[in-house]
């Protein structure tokens, strides 16, 4: 049961980071890889003249191990990561999928006006971390962090 939970959840990840793609411009790598291999990037916010560039979540043992906590404890599956720097320290955002399909629909509305459900954790502070809606923006490929 567990196992259709998990393939209908990365059907919906696939969906949502379509809409990502048409919606915000997201590369058509990160799609290609997480249907083919499993691959989560994360996108990195820079500078206002970069700001983003895409990164193998894989790259960052730190991050891979707190995505797997967070998607086992609470039954979700990440397909996008956002990296943030604010003056509270860096956020690390993930968008992810719920185990609650009754829910996805309108999970994608939210995707598609630009304010996703994400969870959000600041490294600096990890016992800072919480659900919640974000702002997001498409930005040279990648997506980042508006609020």
């Amino acid at each position: 049961m567990v196992e259709d939970l998990k393939k209908l959840q990365k059907t919906e990840a696939l969906n949502r980071l379509r809409i990502l793609q048409m919606k915000y411009e997201l590369m058509e790598t990160v799609i290609t890889e997480f249907e083919k291999e499993n691959v989560l990037y994360y996108s990195e916010y820079v500078n206002k003249h970069c700001p983003a560039i895409l990164y193998w979540v894989a790259n960052e043992e730190r991050y891979v191990n707190i995505i797997k906590e967070i998607e086992e404890q609470q039954n979700i599956l990440v397909y996008h990561a956002i990296l943030t720097p604010t003056i509270d320290g860096t956020y690390l955002t993930l968008l992810y999928v719920s185990q609650y399909q009754e829910e996805w629909q309108g999970d994608r509305n939210a995707l598609n006006e630009g304010i996703p459900l994400a969870y959000c954790i600041n490294l600096a502070d990890p016992q800072m971390a919480e659900f919640g809606g974000i702002q997001i923006a498409g930005a040279m490929g990648g997506i980042v962090r508006l609020a």
